[in-house]
């Protein structure tokens, strides 16, 4: 295991803390890196903008009170550059600023600055290690712009006591108001009356709305135009359609996938009007083009929804916040403005107001669980901006905990080197792993999102796919990128790849590669280097079958990312391979899994990563002891012995072989399981039936007399079952006892005459509605008697609060319920009234939505079903032993179990399998 050393602290910690001044340091969270370096220019600048000339005192006055506060100005009001008149008043003294993010690192000057402009990512780490302390005050610009890693800060500086100061362009600032305790919100607004825009709203597609007609008046008046869109290659089709409709048009585009300094003549003044420029949202709120008069606004965005713990591409409409935004960049600042809405609703845009953030920490409950265990907290100790979802967070603990991140709720020392590589988790426990020669491969290719996200769509790969990886046909391109226009330089004093821009733009276009993606990877692969205490290498060998193999090998040995085999997941979700992978549609596919919407909003999977040959996979899967379980359906030899072989919760073959006699240690667990199926009524033999009423009366008396009776649950009644079968060895002397149940064993004849004593039913309108008897468990394990109403549909939808009966004698004190049968369609219950009534006008029952995963599932086992059948009763590409093959192939092989794909034992240790 290398050495990983946490790069982001300067080299004396402890000076670090020493040194920082009494009255605390100011620490500037932005959300990128280029945010970074305009709030350290905006730092350094003394000018006379709308908000100081308007709102200076009351600023200053804020700054100088020691509480918290928000400023929402517009853009161009000057909320940036207040930064600096807020540090001098909190700090009263010269400021000394200076930035530490990706790639640029503590300095032995750092603990000399007392303002510090870190990233999210930079802040969550020193909240983290403890190195921001009470009385540091955080200011938080654009907080708008939500992220994960921005709302745990959000959670650790209130866990500190920090005060926060926090600036946005559009949003409602009422819930910031109240979860970071601000005394007040300055709302600051340069819109000019006389400049506001046309708006109008057209139902028509970008490039039809981009007609001849609108593009010769744009000419004609000489217009500056920004059209926002929700994608890359819409925004490139349309800057390529205005250019080759209309010549003299100066058009051009920007998406995360550029450089800034591809559109740095618009933003400079350099091109003269008439002027098109594409962007997507990554320009609507960071850029200010000169001579900006008309804006077009896609209504349409994919954004991450969260359904069930998981991040889900969506394609929805704008919110007001991003319509706002996009159309604030001329309304009421430009005269003769023009604002078009594309969009397939009605938008009265003056009705617009700013709306609450959209949080995204739902969908990260690993991040928090990793955070979380860095901190020894648990994350109910955390005030999260969003509600935590339990049961992802249950399971993103349960996986770092089975990987061998965390035990005992801390980061164990694996954990800990992981965890300081700034890379994701999946990556980081690779690189650790990973023999040095593999320690190219792995920085490149951790630095890179996916290929697909790294080149376009007419993409020309010819020599450097590699096929069955798309994680090495991404670093074969980034290593010829190298070999073309790269060298190693220094950027901010720390050794990167650089590209020359003359060479590299004509071998990325003849590529169909975005420049912007080998610059972030080698940003992250210096950021990786140094974090390991290497230096960069000066050349890069191109990925061969021979890498492939190694670095599938170190894949299968320890499998950090999701997995799919036959376009399968472990949990049973259909998840093909994406269309632009180079990997095949059959096996085993390690790498990200990504879920989209779609038209229908139905959640889909795709994966893009390395395909693993089924052989490998074998060799490193898990074979379990034989192990005893229960098969109902052999009548004659329910107990049956299964062996298994696993793969990360991927069950690769399974053989059963039926037990007639239980013998030894068998014996006992043999005898467990088939008082289990007794319980349940599983299995079948004559005392089920002839029993059954005798236990739901001694239930029912638990029930009426509110759980002051012995409970007769499943496991009581499996041991009472346990208990009558002795030492039987087989099913045939099983079926042979009588297993006589006696209500005397656990109802008393009084406490059974005052249980049948209890009325049945009750006078509502005249008409006697049956009662329920019930035990609820509250958190505390402490049982209450309840009682239910067993009401008709129509006579719950008229029913008031005034007729519900008043319960006495032995009722007295007994909380009411609502039961409403609907036939086929389930049952309805509620606590409260006004519960029922909204759960009659709901759409759906429980029932029939469980019904509905139900039908689902069994949908999804027949179709497994048949899939099995159709290759010999076996699973594709032979995981059950076979050969590697086709749907209808043949191949032998057991069933198609499920667990979780990281399921127990998935240490960093090969042994922990």
């Amino acid at each position: 295991m290398r050495t990983v050393h946490d790069r982001y602290l300067p080299p004396d910690r402890d000076a670090f803390v020493a040194a920082e001044p009494p009255t605390g340091r100011v620490i500037v969270i932005a959300p990128t890196r280029a945010a970074c370096e305009t709030i350290e220019l905006a730092v350094g600048l003394h000018l006379d903008t709308f908000l100081e000339r308007t709102r200076g005192d009351d600023l200053r006055r804020l700054a100088a009170s020691g509480a918290g506060f928000g400023i929402v100005a517009g853009t161009g009001t000057g909320k940036t550059l207040a930064i600096r008149p807020i540090a001098e008043t909190i700090l009263g003294t010269t400021l000394r600023v200076g930035v530490i993010n990706r790639e640029r690192e503590a300095t032995p000057e750092t603990p000399n600055w007392n303002v510090i402009i870190v990233t999210t990512g930079i802040a969550r780490r020193w909240f983290q290690d403890g190195d921001i302390l009470p009385h540091d005050t955080l200011i938080v610009d654009e907080i708008h712009q939500t992220s994960a890693e921005l709302e745990l800060c959000l959670a650790l500086g209130k866990r500190a006591g920090c005060r926060f100061i926090w600036l946005s362009a559009t949003v409602d600032p009422t819930f910031y108001a109240r979860y970071l305790n601000s005394a007040e919100v300055l709302a600051v607004s340069a819109f000019d009356a006389e400049k506001a825009a046309k708006v109008e709203v057209a139902r028509k597609q970008p490039v039809e709305f981009l007609d001849d007609g609108f593009l010769r008046k744009a000419v004609k008046a000489g217009r500056g135009i920004a059209m926002f869109l929700p994608t890359r290659a819409m925004v490139e089709e349309a800057a390529a359609w205005v250019q080759s409709r209309h010549p003299r048009i100066a058009a051009a585009h920007y998406h995360g996938g550029e450089p800034i300094r591809v559109i740095r003549p618009f933003l400079e003044g350099e091109v003269g009007k008439p002027f098109f420029l594409a962007m997507t949202a990554a320009g609507q709120s960071a850029l200010n083009v000169p001579g900006l008069d008309t804006v077009i606004i896609d209504d349409s965005r994919f954004t991450n929804v969260i359904m069930r713990g998981r991040n889900v591409l969506t394609r929805t409409h704008l919110g007001s916040n991003e319509i706002l935004q996009m159309a604030g960049r001329v309304h009421g600042r430009v005269a003769g403005g023009r604002v078009h809405i594309l969009s397939d609703r009605d938008i009265h845009f003056a009705s617009l107001k700013p709306t609450a953030p959209e949080f995204q920490l739902a969908g990260d409950s690993e991040r928090v669980a990793l955070t979380c265990a860095g901190l020894g907290v648990r994350a109910d100790d955390l005030d999260l901006p969003v509600p935590l979802d339990r049961a992802a967070y249950r399971n993103a603990l349960s996986l770092i905990e089975s990987r061998g991140l965390v035990d005992g709720g801390r980061l164990t020392d694996y954990g800990r080197a992981v965890e300081a590589l700034p890379v994701e988790r999946a990556w980081g426990e690779l690189i650790v792993h990973g023999e040095d020669e593999l320690l190219p491969f792995l920085t490149v290719m951790s630095g890179i999102d996916s290929l697909h996200r790294m080149t376009r769509d007419d993409r020309n790969l010819e020599g450097l796919v590699l096929h069955g990886s798309d994680h090495l046909t991404a670093y074969n391109v980034y290593a010829e990128a190298f070999a073309e226009a790269g060298y190693v330089g220094e950027v901010y004093g720390l050794a990167r790849h650089l590209f020359d821009a003359e060479r590299i733009a004509p071998w990325a276009e003849r590529r169909g590669v975005l420049v912007k993606s080998l610059e972030d990877a080698a940003l992250a692969m210096a950021s990786v280097y140094r974090s390991v205490s290497r230096p960069l290498p000066t050349s890069l060998p191109f990925a061969r079958e021979s890498t492939l193999r190694r670095f599938a090998e170190l894949l299968t040995e320890f499998m950090p990312f999701d997995l799919v085999i036959d376009e399968e997941t472990v949990d049973g979700q259909s998840a093909r391979v994406s269309r632009t992978s180079v990997c095949g549609s059959w096996g085993a596919v390690a790498g990200t899994l990504r879920f989209f919407a779609d038209r229908f909003g139905v959640p889909r999977a795709g994966i893009e990563g390395t395909q693993l040959s089924m052989d490998l996979v074998r060799q490193h899967a898990h074979r379990h002891a034989p192990e005893l379980v229960l098969d109902p359906g052999r009548g004659h030899t329910p107990i049956v012995e299964r062996r298994r072989v696993t793969y990360f919760g991927f069950e690769l073959s399974r053989e059963t072989e039926p037990l007639r006699e239980w013998h030894g240690e068998q014996a006992a667990r043999a005898r467990d399981l088939v008082a289990d199926g007794l319980a349940t009524g599983q299995l079948r033999h004559h005392a089920i039936r002839r029993n059954h009423a005798a236990i739901e009366e001694v239930r029912e008396v638990w029930r009426r007399l509110g759980g002051t009776t012995q409970k007769l649950g499943q496991a009581e009644l499996a041991a009472w079952y346990r208990a009558q079968l002795g030492d039987v060895s087989n099913w045939d002397d099983v079926r042979r006892l009588a297993l006589q149940f006696d209500v005397g064993d656990f109802v008393s004849d009084a406490e059974l005459e005052r249980a049948r004593a209890l009325p049945d039913d009750v006078i509502v309108r005249d008409r006697a509605v049956p009662l329920d008897y019930d035990v609820e468990s509250g958190d505390d394990g402490a049982l209450t008697s309840v009682v239910r109403l067993r009401l008709p549909e129509k006579l719950a939808r008229t029913m008031s609060e005034g007729e519900l009966p008043s319960l006495s004698g032995p009722l007295a004190g007994r909380p009411l319920r609502f039961i409403v049968t609907r036939g086929q369609r389930g049952a309805v219950r509620a606590d409260s009234l006004a519960e029922l009534y909204d759960k009659l006008d709901a759409p759906w029952t429980d029932e029939e939505i469980a019904a509905h995963a139900r039908a689902r599932d069994q949908k999804r086992d027949a179709r497994r079903s048949d899939e099995r059948g159709g290759r010999g009763g076996g699973r594709g590409n032979g995981r059950g032993g076979g050969g590697r093959g086709k749907p209808g192939g043949g191949q032998s092989g057991g069933g198609s179990g499920r667990g979780s794909s990281r399921g127990p034992g998935r240490g960093p240790k090969r042994g922990g399998r």
